[in-house]
């Protein structure tokens, strides 16, 4: 694998269930015709409007390759006026696709979003499946290009077309990232299944008290990834009272406030750490005239020479020595490549770890029956006086 996971002071559950294959996982992406489409329809600018699982999965993906990709991206997740403006002031209709996705086709706000840009003449190319929805009509309206959104929900669909079509289009090498996946799939269904055992440590712990995953996450390139593992774990765990509430932040960051909250807070908090040993290598040069400057007991000088991926993995050393001396239980999931294949494996790991935490909980993973509520009366308090 392209990644290590190690816990500490984390038992297995004492219930078994039985190890699963997804429909998701047998659903095969049509990369030919993605990338035929990102030749004909891909710009320098590409907004891509969505919500939910139509974002997350690419957005892993976009950040763990920002510094390679030359086209400038923007996630629109919301109607806000002021921020919908502003795109269009600094992003030209010339230069620019904006790609609505949604597989029901009736997202409120991705249809308001994508009718503001699309007043003022930008392009576009859809992401939604082929029904009554009312995205698939106005494409079908207008005759906009696109493709077809797969019958697969949408925090499960990141290997698909939902995430694979904008990562062609801004020069994602995403035969590399659908091989990953296949990969861990593939190991998943081996005898070593890292995500069951994972998921049997977290449930262990619910049970125990335990009703907090806290996430850091070590490298800005796996920051992207946080989101999806919210949502995975959220949407796919947390029903009828049961599961775990997901939070982090980019480490160190958190340490100078969160870790206040995990070491002298409620014993309630796992902490999951995403870190990666594919740092730059970096070293810091200290002036010869702040050599002598004294800090914490030792002088400025003393830091000549480091590594700052030394400094970064430092930081996160001193946060699981303290765990460890305090008898606290930890998940680390250590990054030991950076490629496509790479993030693609991590995709398909978290895609797992939510189904088999779902499975442990004896509820339905592939379900999400307290979200529509909401949605339904946001849509009818817009024609309120």
């Amino acid at each position: 694998m392209t990644f290590e996971i190690e816990t500490e002071n984390l038992q297995q559950s004492e219930k078994e269930i039985e190890e699963i294959k997804p429909e998701f996982s047998d659903v095969k992406p049509d990369l030919e015709a993605i990338k035929e489409a990102a030749e004909e329809h891909s710009r320098e600018n590409l907004i891509l409007i969505g919500n939910g699982g139509s974002v997350t999965s690419f957005r892993a993906f976009l950040y763990a390759f920002m510094p390679e990709i030359d086209a400038d991206v923007r996630i629109v997740t919301t109607m806000e006026p002021d921020y919908l403006h502003r795109l269009s002031q600094e992003l030209d209709p010339e230069n620019t696709v904006v790609m609505p996705i949604s597989k029901s086709g009736s997202t409120v706000g991705v249809l308001e979003s994508l009718l503001f840009f699309m007043e003022r003449d930008y392009p576009v190319f859809a992401v939604t499946s082929d029904n009554d929805g009312a995205l698939r009509k106005i494409v079908q309206k207008r005759d906009l290009p696109s493709i077809e959104h797969p019958e697969v929900g949408g925090r499960f669909s990141g290997a698909t077309e939902t995430a694979l079509t904008p990562a062609a289009f801004v020069g994602l090498d995403i035969d590399e990232i659908r091989a990953g996946v296949e990969k861990m799939y593939g190991k998943l269904e081996e005898e070593e299944n890292v995500a069951y055992h994972i998921a049997s440590s977290l449930h262990s712990a619910e049970k125990d008290g335990y009703s907090d995953i806290l996430n850091p996450v070590y490298s800005t390139r796996l920051l992207g990834f946080q989101p999806l593992f919210i949502q995975l774990m959220h949407e796919t765990v947390c029903k009828e009272g049961e599961g775990m509430t997901v939070y982090g932040d980019l480490g160190p960051e958190y340490q100078h406030h969160t870790n206040q909250r995990l070491f002298g807070g409620k014993k309630d908090v796992v902490p999951f750490f995403f870190r990666a040993e594919t740092h730059e290598k970096r070293k810091l040069n200290i002036p010869e005239d702040f050599t002598d400057i004294g800090l914490r007991g030792r002088k400025l000088g003393d830091l000549d020479g480091i590594e700052l991926s030394k400094s970064l993995d430092s930081e996160y050393q001193g946060v699981k020595d303290a765990l460890s001396e305090e008898d606290m239980p930890r998940i680390t999931m250590t990054l030991t490549e950076l490629s496509y294949q790479a993030a693609g494996e991590l995709l398909a790991f978290l895609q797992y770890l939510a189904v088999y935490s779902a499975k442990f909980r004896d509820v339905d993973p592939f379900t999400q029956p307290d979200v529509e509520k909401s949605k339904e009366i946001g849509f009818q308090e817009r024609f309120s006086e």
